[in-house]
């Protein structure tokens, strides 16, 4: 079984087509990984809680908070509940991802980037899980 993503949006059609269009991809290594999808950061902290995942993928704007704080939560959780994370932003300004970063994502992702920097985000993003404590 590949790796399993939080991932935290609050649009549903933004979801159904991102992980359509991740599967699509004529990458040469097929991501594999499931996406664990969240509608708001109520829901991802649920999905979080029952553990398994191996990275996340929050938006920056949810319905219910920021997503940077979702961010901050789990860098500084326990160390065995710890996992990667990656911003998922519409709009990819250098503050956005700076905060990203200083609340301990591995970086920022635009909703518009193309599909072969969107694959490698991911790849990173999957590859960083082994190495999370």
């Amino acid at each position: 079984m590949g790796k399993r993503i939080l991932f935290v949006e609050d649009n549903a059609n933004f979801r159904e087509v991102f992980a359509h269009a991740l599967r699509q991809t004529r990458a040469p290594e097929r991501l594999d990984v499931a996406f664990v999808e969240a509608g708001s950061l109520a829901e991802a902290r649920a999905r979080l809680r029952q553990g398994g995942l191996d990275a996340a993928l929050i938006d920056v704007t949810m319905p219910d908070g920021n997503g940077l704080d979702l961010v901050e939560e789990i860098h500084d959780g326990d160390p065995g509940t710890r996992i990667p994370t990656l911003v998922l932003t519409a709009s990819l300004d250098t503050p956005v991802a700076g905060r990203a970063m200083e609340a301990g994502a591995m970086g920022a992702l635009s909703k518009l980037a193309s599909m072969p920097e969107t694959v490698d985000s991911i790849k990173r993003l999957t590859a960083a899980g082994g190495s999370e404590g």
